[in-house]
């Protein structure tokens, strides 16, 4: 009996591990849950919700506690496998996931070009409001009729016009014939998700706002008689991801439909 004694306050103490163990591989993604929904809410700043907590402390806390889950995995395995180690096992699973997650958003990264402004017609650019300047705010990107991508973005697109870019790599944005209905367009705008800040008989102006930390991006679509242009224009967002080729895609499909 005296033999087993040691095996024995070895296995008690890594129960006690295995499960709080567990536990703590759900500090990252809940942190990161209550970020995004503060952060869309208002509650936190763009700086602090996405920059701060979301790119820098939640991955760094999430790799200690991968490393702390393969460790507890390890001494699971080697006291006893068949009653800890699905507890250290989840634990690896978890921080896993939230860190696949973050892997999945640098590869993003790397595919799709630093832009943050689409637009169908770059020839006669669609213009905002002073209205919508104003609410976009002071920090938000400046909108401007001939965008370049700053220089210290990767070489691949360094000092390239937007328009260029635009046109390799958003096939769908292309100005659509004759001149759109303005009720229609914003009959389409409400359906998509969109808030319309501002309405006349030839423009229409309108925001959406993502789910997760309440990006916004404002969209006008410009109605004449030789044509309806589209422009997207994040507000904070330093990279899309293509989500703006992707309304302005979406909203020439849609309108050309009707």
């Amino acid at each position: 009996m005296t033999e087993r004694l040691p095996e024995t306050a070895q296995n008690r103490k890594q129960r006690g591990l295995a499960p709080w163990v567990l536990g703590l591989s759900f500090v990252a993604p809940v942190l990161l849950l209550g970020t995004m929904m503060a952060t869309n809410v208002g509650l936190f700043s763009y700086e602090l919700g996405f920059r701060t907590l979301a790119l820098g402390v939640i991955p760094k806390l999430a790799t200690g506690v991968a490393i702390v889950s393969v460790l507890s995995l390890v001494v699971s395995l080697l006291l006893n496998p068949k009653r800890y180690g699905l507890w250290a096992l989840g634990a690896v699973c978890v921080s896993g996931l939230v860190l696949a997650g973050y892997y999945v958003y640098q590869q993003r990264l790397k595919t799709y070009p630093p832009i943050y402004d689409v637009a169908t017609n770059w020839e006669r650019p669609v213009t905002f409001s002073a209205r919508l300047i104003e609410a976009r705010g002071p920090k938000a990107h400046p909108v401007v009729d001939d965008p370049v991508v700053p220089r210290d973005q990767p070489a691949e697109w360094a000092g390239r016009r937007v328009a260029d870019i635009n046109r390799q790599t958003c096939k769908g944005a292309v100005t659509l014939a004759g001149r759109a209905s303005v009720d229609k367009v914003a009959d389409i705008l409400k359906a998509e998700g969109y808030v319309v800040f501002g309405r006349s008989d030839w423009r229409i102006e309108a925001f959406y706002q993502d789910p997760y930390f309440g990006f916004r991006s404002d969209v006008v679509v410009r109605m004449e008689p030789n044509g309806t242009d589209i422009r997207s224009v994040s507000r904070d967002e330093p990279v899309d991801l293509g989500a703006n080729c992707r309304r302005v895609t979406k909203l020439v499909k849609l309108i050309s439909a009707k």
